[in-house]
Formats: structure tokens, sequence, C-alpha cells
């Protein structure tokens, strides 16, 4: 007599590849071997159930593998730029600012091309300060050829050509393209450029490069502010507001650097004070604004006559202050004949009326033979400068030692 086999042994034999594909799901593996059913319409539905539950959780792997690596990129992104935020706090000026801008944003952006441009003092034309990548960038445009600048809000054109591309991008070939406006408490301060290789199109702005570069737009227009702000207070602390040129401050601070300095190399050292003759009768004939007129046009001669390592300060009404490291007072008084004479041969008019010539008396010292502390020196110009205007004035003297 032949034994029965047991039901749950036929059960077995009949869910065995069903409990083994729920075991490899459960095991983690996603695309397991699905077995092939054919006479059993209940367990063929289950494993249709089960291959459904499988590409749905392969789906959301996927979505969260994704997510994952958008967040990684988000996090650099964002700690990038807070250490391009804290670099560009610690610069003094502009010109270091920009530096450290081109470096960090070809690091956060190394596949794409770009640029940073920012407006000139006029406001009619952006200027570029860096660029990086293969791709070419216009050196400057007018505001009105950047659809960001007109806008005042970010502007990007698909390679696709479904947005409009900005006039200063137009190189031929079309290209992927995004503009960012550097605006900061509601002012533009210029333009982030980036510019996709062909090989990437569309594909390189991505919604979160979008929003990192929008990001780092805002993040550099704060800092570039702050920069600007330091460097307008620290100008006007330093300069002379009706000329343009060095105050007294500047002058005096200068004057004990280039005295150590010229001890230090056993080199020249000359200053000369220079007071323009007959400049209250100028004023009193013709008016304060004729005269305001008159010692700016004595400030560009001055500046456009000497050396770039030499400094010229107005030190008082119509009185000038002239340092000039590595000449002797000689060679100081044949520099201020050459002013003598450029001065005399300005034609100046001011409101139709001839203003007469500008003349000036001056008085030279020279570093170590008329004193060793700035004082000294100063104090032995100023006596040159009051023997000049004894003398007759419209002349120069040396210091007697």
């Amino acid at each position: 007599m032949v034994a029965a086999v047991p039901r749950v042994t036929l059960a077995q034999d009949r869910l065995g590849p069903v409990i083994a594909l729920i075991t490899s799901l459960a095991q983690g593996d996603l695309h397991p071997d699905l077995p092939v059913i054919d006479d059993d319409p209940e367990l063929e539905a289950v494993v249709l159930g089960l291959q459904m539950l499988a590409e749905e959780l392969a789906a959301t792997r996927a979505a969260m593998a994704g997510r994952t690596t958008e967040l990684e990129a988000l996090n650099y992104g964002l700690t990038r730029l807070s250490g391009l935020g804290n670099l560009l706090l610690s610069c003094d000026t502009s010109n270091e600012a920009y530096v450290v801008l081109g470096r960090a944003i070809r690091d956060m952006y190394g596949q794409l091309s770009g640029a940073v441009y920012i407006y000139g003092a006029s406001r009619n034309v952006v200027e570029l300060v860096t660029s990086w990548g293969d791709e070419p960038v216009a050196n400057s445009f007018a505001p009105a050829d950047c659809w960001a600048l007109r806008r005042g809000r970010a502007h990007h054109a698909s390679a696709s050509g479904t947005e409009i591309a900005c006039r200063h991008t137009s190189h031929g070939e079309l290209r992927s393209a995004m503009c960012v406006p550097m605006l900061a408490q509601g002012d533009a301060l210029g333009m982030l450029h980036l510019v996709s290789a062909p090989a990437l199109d569309d594909r390189a702005f991505s919604e979160l490069t979008q929003r990192l570069a929008v990001a780092a737009a805002e993040a550099c227009a704060l800092a570039l502010a702050s920069i600007k702000l330091r460097e307008q207070l620290r100008n006007q602390s330093l300069r002379d507001p009706l000329t343009g040129l060095f105050n007294r401050r500047y002058a005096d601070e200068t004057l004990l650097r280039e005295i150590g300095r010229a001890k230090r190399d056993a080199s020249a050292l000359s200053v000369v004070m220079l007071d323009l003759d007959h400049f209250k009768k100028l004023n009193d004939d013709f008016g304060h604004d004729a005269g305001d007129m008159a010692l700016r046009e004595v400030a560009t001669v001055l500046a456009e006559n000497l050396r770039t390592s030499d400094v010229v300060s107005r030190v008082g009404g119509e009185e000038f202050l002239l340092l000039l490291p590595g000449a002797s007072a000689e060679a100081a008084l044949g520099k201020v004949d050459v002013l003598r004479e450029k001065m005399k041969a300005l034609e100046l008019f001011h409101r139709g009326r001839r203003l007469p010539p500008l003349m000036f008396s001056a008085g030279a010292a020279s570093f170590p033979a008329n004193g060793i502390a700035p004082d000294a020196l100063l104090r032995s110009a100023d006596r040159a400068l009051y023997e000049a205007k004894h003398a007759g004035r419209d002349r120069s003297v040396i210091a007697s030692i």
C-alpha cells in the first residue's frame, strides 16, 4: 500500500517559488528572477503583485538616491557659499575681492564657463572683472544688453532657444547660459554670468544649479557692497573732497613712512610746500566758484605731472604739499619749475570771464639735511616758502641748512 503525500508538503512545493521571491525582496534584491507559474491563477496574481511591489520599491530607492545626491550637492554648495562670504568680508579692496570671487565660483561651477561683471562708475556699462572656462565672454557691454539686469532677476536662456538670449551672449553658436543680477539693498552692483559647454547644453542648469547661482550672486553682492562702503569711507577720510587730492592726515602718515624708508635705504627725500599767489584776490574778484574751479585745475596739473611714487596733498585753502621720494632739493625745484610753467599756461574761464594766470611760491626741504623728523622737515619747507613770498612771489626757495 502506497503512503499518501502529506498535504503540508504539497503546499510547500506549491508555494516554494513564491516564498523564495518574497525572501529575495526582504533581503533587498529588487530585481529577482520571477518564477514561471502557468497552472495556478492565484499564485500568478501573487507573483504579479510582488513584481509590481518590487518595481515600486526600486523606483522609490532611485528617487531617494537622487534626492540624497541633490541634498549632498546642496550642502556642498551652501558650505562653499559660506566660505566665500567669509573670504570676501576679509578682503580690504574691491580688486582683492574680485580675485577671491573668481577663484571660488570657478571651483563651484567647474564644468561651466563664466564671468563676473561690475557696473562702471558711469553706470552706463558693465565691465568684466574676472572670468573662467573655455567659452568666450564679453569684456564689457551696456546694461540694456542683459535681460537679467533689465528685469532685476535671474534669466536662463536655454540652448533649445525657448528663452531669448541676452545680446552680450551672442557668439554665433547658441549656448545654454544664465545671468544673475548681483543686488544689494535693491541696488544692482553687477552680474554673475554662467555659460554651458555644447556637450552639456541645458543639463548643466538643473534647478539646484540655478538656485545656488542666485544664492551666490546675493552673497557676493552683499559682501562687495560692504567692501565698497569701507573703501568709500576710507577715501573720504584721506581725500580732499574738492580736488580729490590726498588731505593733510594722509600726508602726515605718508611722510612718516617715507622718512623711515629713506633711513633704511639711505635714499633722498624732499618735501615742497606750495602756495598759490594772490589767491584771495582771485576769490574776491571772481567769486569762490571761480576759486574752486582754479583749485581743481591746479590739482589736475599737479597729479598729471608728477611720478606715481610722488604724493600730492592739499593741506590748506590754497596750499599744497608735495612728497618726493628719491629726489634731492635741487631735483625737487626742477620739478616745481615744470609745474610753474604748466600752471601759467592754463587758460581758465568762468562765466565768460578769463581768470588771471595762476602763479605760486614754493619752499623745498630735504631729508636729512633740513631735519630727520616730520615736523622739522615741514617747518623748514614752510620757512623757505615764506622766504619766496617775501622775495616777490612766483618763485621757489631751498631751505637753508
